[in-house]
């Protein structure tokens, strides 16, 4: 799988890149969460179409993004201190590239993500977030992130995750009265949106498994070959470059990933990894249909609260 750096927030604002392949950045605080049980859990995308429910928009899903960051801003103040809103996709020349790169123009102009992830640290650096709790004490610090993330004491929110891990978060704070206000049912927000959340990086780990992915791979790798590139696998052609194993040959770079986006096409392993993506998302929301029908609805009835909360 790649991606150029992960969407899961650090302790404050931006974490610094990985090497998983660039796909976007996250400008928040730390989550509280803990898991108790079974394997960690997987990275997912946004939701595909449920089977009998309508899927929120992109549109639908940016208005709901920003009116809970407005409304925790609005819990901060009120609370005494200052939050400012994260930005839904700070960094938009970052791509998703889960199995292989497949967009030559993209990556002629990126490589594999290593140009942007300066960008990437800048970000982390100018959060405005991160900046204001740098510049507080310890204990009002503290206060502040506990304003935002709740106690760890009290009725908690749980999901349980697909394999049997329990991942929970608490049931106060700034961010669970965002949810409540837009959602209502907060302990069935949590429960079916985390799970649904989750189903992505299963649906990755299905489709890497899958024997005709491999073989697909394989040519991949021969078409690789064939072009001086002795690679047996995109993320290894990729770890080539990222992962800060010193200053990366930025032409090379480019070459490389330019010539993968190629071979992705003349093996047909683009195409593969596509139809098989489709075909286990569609399985995985089949298999978790109640969680999946539940987020669609809690967020339709949550778009009209959304637009009062915005004045849109």
């Amino acid at each position: 799988m790649r991606r150029a750096f992960s969407r899961r927030p650090g302790p404050i604002g931006l974490r610094r890149p990985t090497a998983t392949a660039l796909a976007g950045t996250a400008l928040l605080l730390a989550v509280t969460a803990y898991v108790s049980a079974g394997a960690p859990a997987g990275e997912g995308g946004a939701p595909g179409p449920a089977e009998t429910v309508a899927a929120t928009t992109a549109t639908g899903r940016s208005l709901l993004h920003d009116a809970e960051q407005e409304l925790q801003r609005r819990c901060m103040t009120t609370a005494g201190f200052r939050y400012w809103a994260k930005p839904e996709n700070p960094l938009p020349e970052a791509r998703d590239f889960p199995y292989v790169v497949d967009d030559a123009q993209w990556a002629g102009r990126y490589g594999y993500g290593s140009v942007l992830e300066p960008r990437v640290e800048a970000l982390r650096r100018q959060d405005p977030n991160r900046k204001h709790l740098g510049g507080l004490s310890p204990e009002r610090r503290h206060a502040a992130m506990t304003a935002l993330n709740g106690t760890t004491d009290g009725q908690g929110l749980r999901a349980e995750l697909p394999g049997g891990a329990v991942v929970g978060h608490s049931g106060n704070g700034c961010r669970v009265t965002a949810w409540r206000a837009l959602y209502g049912d907060v302990v069935g927000w949590y429960a079916a949106n985390t799970l649904v959340g989750n189903l992505g990086g299963i649906r990755r780990q299905r489709v890497a498994a899958e024997p005709e992915f491999a073989a697909a791979v394989r040519e991949w790798s021969a078409c690789m070959r064939e072009h001086g590139f002795p690679y047996r696998t995109p993320r290894e052609a990729r770890d080539v470059f990222l992962g800060g194993k010193g200053a990366p040959d930025r032409a090379r770079e480019v070459r490389v990933a330019v010539q993968e986006a190629r071979c992705a096409h003349d093996s047909a392993l683009a195409a593969v990894a596509q139809r098989l993506d489709h075909h286990h998302d569609r399985e995985l929301r089949r298999e978790h249909r109640t969680a999946v029908e539940r987020v669609e609805r809690l967020r339709a009835a949550a778009l009209p609260r959304a637009r009062a909360v915005l004045g849109r």
